[in-house]
């Protein structure tokens, strides 16, 4: 992994990393220079970035010089940041890309969804990274399914969630304290393009048994839940056709960067 600091009087990014708490984070997955929905993410991270004054963010100059920090051959998922406090400094990591799975195991923690920003992202990644530890190393699972005080389900710990009810494809309602999902509002889009019923709902995580489940994200794209632990077992019948068709759109809207 290589980490720069931008410096906003040379307008050029700098070797080594700035110090303080993660306040705000972006990552993206690149295949032989090609991305999915860039501009997605750049608009995301830079409207949070300009809220906390590193108005660099939304200009054309930082992103230029960062994209050329990027090769064009391999597989890399790098991350755009803002660190510390009183002087936020942006950001940039350039780290290999993590091995992507289609499936998944989920744990149902017996707690309600710890974050403290849980529309931003960036600030809880080190909570949640631990609550994936955990999940891992105590129930062999690979994800967290955070569920609010009322008991619903809302997202996971990387991932927006989505699932299927017959036809309709099922969004967490958005008055449930959520990230803006990258990937899973290009999917929504194509949905809507295909004239697929899309409904917001909330739902409990023992009513998700017998659906369709997916865990959506920039690395893995999608990924369908194969068994969910914890407050309630599951178990996922095999992959529907039409799962792996939409991986294939998916993996195909990629373009260079």
């Amino acid at each position: 992994m290589t980490i720069w600091t931008w410096d906003p009087q040379q307008r050029e990014f700098v070797a080594g990393g700035a110090e303080g708490e993660l306040r705000l984070a972006d990552s993206w997955l690149v295949e032989a220079g090609s991305v999915r929905a860039f501009e997605r993410h750049r608009r995301r991270f830079s409207k949070d970035a300009f809220e906390l004054g590193c108005t660099d963010a939304d200009t054309a100059y930082f992103w230029s010089a960062l994209i050329d920090l990027i090769p064009r051959s391999g597989e890399w998922f790098p991350r755009v940041e803002i660190l510390g406090d009183d002087e936020p400094a942006l950001g940039f990591r350039l780290r290999p890309a993590p091995t992507r799975t289609d499936e998944l195991n989920v744990w149902i923690p017996p707690f309600a969804d710890p974050r403290q920003h849980p529309r931003t992202k960036g600030p809880d990644i080190a909570r949640l990274a631990e609550m994936r530890r955990q999940a891992h190393e105590e129930h062999k699972c690979d994800e967290v399914l955070l569920v609010e005080e009322h008991g619903f389900a809302v997202e996971s710990a990387t991932s927006s969630l989505l699932w299927w009810e017959g036809e309709t494809l099922c969004v967490p309602h958005p008055g449930l304290a959520q990230l803006a999902g990258v990937t899973t509002s290009l999917i929504q889009d194509e949905a809507r393009k295909r004239s697929i019923s899309i409904e917001h709902r909330r739902i409990q995580p023992e009513d998700l048994s017998g659906h369709e489940v997916w865990l959506v994200n920039a690395l893995h794209g999608i990924r369908r839940v194969r068994a969910f632990s914890g407050s309630y077992d599951s178990v996922a019948c095999p992959a529907p056709g039409w799962f792996w068709e939409w991986k294939q759109w998916l993996d195909a809207q990629a373009e260079p960067i």
